[in-house]
């Protein structure tokens, strides 16, 4: 019986600690929808990505490639996201994914946090810039130069 009874308190910490992690996330989320919305008609870009990339590129900043692959792929899809912008989503977050998560990894093991985080915040955003700025995005999305 005392080992039941543990079970289930360990099952209900577990839970409420999902629960703590899962709706954070689900209202920035939603929050980050409706200001993606909000956003829909300004043209301005950052480094390529534009109002509509807002969603899968903070997801994926947040919460990572793996985790939040659901919620990027979905806003690809949905808000009619070029597969030039994809590209270009896809290749910031190769370089700055679950920032929250990574980071604190490496400061456990003795590494700065804010140094860690700024450079690869600093580093996603010129290579990026970069490759925008070379149209390597635009060749990708238009067939003219495929991947290997």
């Amino acid at each position: 019986m005392e080992t039941a009874l543990t079970s289930l308190k360990g099952g209900f910490v577990l839970c409420a600690q999902l629960f703590l992690i899962i709706v954070p996330l689900t209202i920035l989320y939603e929050f980050l929808k409706s200001k993606q919305s909000a956003l829909a008609g300004d043209r301005r870009a950052f480094i390529g990505i534009s109002s509509k990339g807002l969603v899968p590129l903070v997801t994926g900043i947040v919460i990572g490639i793996t985790y939040g692959a659901g919620v990027i792929i979905h806003s690809i899809r949905s808000a009619d996201i070029g597969k030039g912008e994809a590209f270009l989503i896809l290749l910031y977050l190769s370089v700055c994914h679950a920032i929250i998560e990574d980071t604190l990894i490496f400061v456990v093991i003795g590494a700065n946090g804010i140094v860690l985080a700024s450079v690869r915040f600093v580093l996603a955003t010129i290579l990026t810039y970069l490759v925008y700025k070379a149209g390597l995005s635009s060749r990708m999305s238009s067939g003219q130069e495929k991947p290997r």
